[in-house]
């Protein structure tokens, strides 16, 4: 697993909410750095892959834990 710099939990938080935290949590940090989010909501795998496609994040892992998601993004 890749060091991570700054974890969300946004375990019952509906889309996209989720995504949103991660994307002002990602404004202050440095180009590099890794993002866990950790999430129950299924719909946030697409939304994720999505923004990072859209602004060229790397989306690095994702995780399904028994419907619970964890899913790591590098900063670009």
């Amino acid at each position: 697993m890749a060091y991570i710099d700054m974890e969300i939990n946004a375990q019952n938080l509906p889309a996209p909410q989720p995504m949103v935290k991660a994307l002002r949590a990602i404004e202050g940090m440095a180009s590099g750095q890794v993002l866990k989010v950790t999430t129950d909501e299924p719909r946030s795998i697409s939304n994720f892959e999505a923004m990072c496609l859209q602004l060229g994040h790397k989306l690095m892992e994702i995780v399904d834990w028994d419907g619970e998601y964890t899913l790591l993004v590098k900063k670009v």
